[in-house]
């Protein structure tokens, strides 16, 4: 390619890449069940939907993306410093929450701050929502 085509080609990937088609994700919360072995991966998306897995997304109720967007900000600082509140009991769940501010880990019963208990919560109703319909 020449060089000329080359800059057209990154122009039109620019070009297209501020039309809106793409989402940006608010968060992702990871759930691991060890007796099980069964992995929970649910996204949120800032424009109100939801997945499950590789699923397609799905619109969320507006209370849903509030709560959300709560314990994403209560996270935040966690995240940002890469917190992690693990326990060393092999039948307990974990959990990942990632977000643009970083990623926190935690299993479950671990003492830690309430916003884990907030994101666990928020996680089981996700999973309610998106993965069992």
């Amino acid at each position: 390619m020449t060089r000329l085509a080359l800059l057209a080609a990154a122009a039109a990937a620019i070009a297209l890449g501020g039309c809106g088609t793409a989402t940006e994700d608010l968060m992702a919360i990871e759930r691991s069940f060890p007796e099980t072995g069964v992995h929970v991966r649910i996204r949120v998306t800032n424009d109100g939907r939801g997945s499950c897995g590789a699923g397609t997304l799905q619109r969320l109720p507006s209370q849903t993306l509030l709560d959300a967007r709560g314990v994403k900000r209560s996270l935040r600082p966690l995240a940002r410093r890469g917190a992690s509140f693990s326990s060393s009991r092999p039948d307990r769940s974990s959990y990942v929450f990632r977000s643009f501010d970083g990623v926190v880990r935690w299993t479950e019963g671990t003492r830690g701050p309430r916003a884990l208990a907030r994101a666990a919560l928020l996680e089981l109703r996700l999973e309610r929502l998106l993965c069992r319909a």
